[in-house]
């Protein structure tokens, strides 16, 4: 159980997290990882913010995150933090409202705590294992549809060509949608029926996500049906999909005959 005191420092650091993260985009400075990774003065400045703080709240629990050296502290202690100081860069940098801070608390293997905040909707999205999902204090669940065809789907526009090499996508009602975190929150609220990437992911990028999604009644697994392991030794994710346990058993199927 996590403790109240806990997830009200939580909240506290990742709204004024927030803060700098809309503060700096009218300062923006991009540098490039790789060719497709662009990083920003927001993305390093949050997460020097969180890690600094989180070291004083809860100095025995390890770090892992997008923006840190991996220290290997995650195998060394019970409990870690795993943060994406922005998922979305690319949306942040374009101005879109389609980028998160994303934060969760694993115990060993599995994420007890996940928050997703997105600051320019103000949209704070919280989930604790076996107590429920929330956005902005009101719980929340996956929708109940059972018919595929007439669901909504939410991927990053540089996956679109990709996702038209499954003919069984044609003619879904497909919505672009930076964040792969901010993605699956919607379908836990139920303001979109599946989220999907096709490409590679780290913990980072989907463990808050993950506790999210099911804690709000749905289920979130890789395209081939397997399960998502984190806390790995290279942290790699194949793909993702996130909806509700119908739609997710039909996707497993189209993706496991295709």
């Amino acid at each position: 159980m996590v403790s109240n005191e806990l997830q009200q420092n939580c909240k506290f650091a990742i709204i004024e997290a927030g803060k700098i993260a809309l503060d700096l985009q009218k300062k923006i400075k991009v540098q490039y990882k790789s060719k497709n990774q662009p990083v920003t003065n927001a993305d390093i400045e949050i997460n020097n913010f969180l890690l600094d703080f989180f070291q004083k709240k809860t100095p025995n629990f390890g770090w892992l995150s997008e923006e840190s050296l991996d220290d290997k502290s995650r195998f060394e202690c019970d409990f870690f933090w795993c943060l994406d100081p922005i998922d979305g860069t690319r949306s942040y940098i374009s101005g879109k409202p389609e980028y998160t801070i994303s934060l969760a608390l694993i115990n060993n293997f599995q994420p007890i705590l996940g928050i997703i905040y997105n600051p320019t909707t103000n949209e704070y999205f919280h989930a604790e294992k076996n107590k429920g999902a929330f956005c902005n204090n009101r719980q929340i669940k996956v929708n109940s549809k059972t018919n595929y065809e007439v669901c909504s789907l939410a991927i990053s526009s540089s996956e679109m060509n990709i996702l038209k090499s499954y003919n069984f996508f044609n003619s879904k009602d497909v919505k672009k949608i930076g964040s792969i975190a901010y993605k699956i929150a919607l379908v836990a609220k139920g303001n979109i029926d599946i989220a999907i990437s096709l490409t590679k992911k780290n913990d980072w990028d989907l463990a808050a996500a993950d506790l999210l999604i099911r804690e709000a009644h749905g289920k979130i697994m890789q395209t081939n049906g397997e399960k998502i392991i984190y806390n790995t030794q290279n942290l790699s994710i194949n793909s993702v999909m996130a909806a509700n346990a119908d739609i997710i058993l039909d996707l497993k199927k189209k993706f496991n005959s295709s």
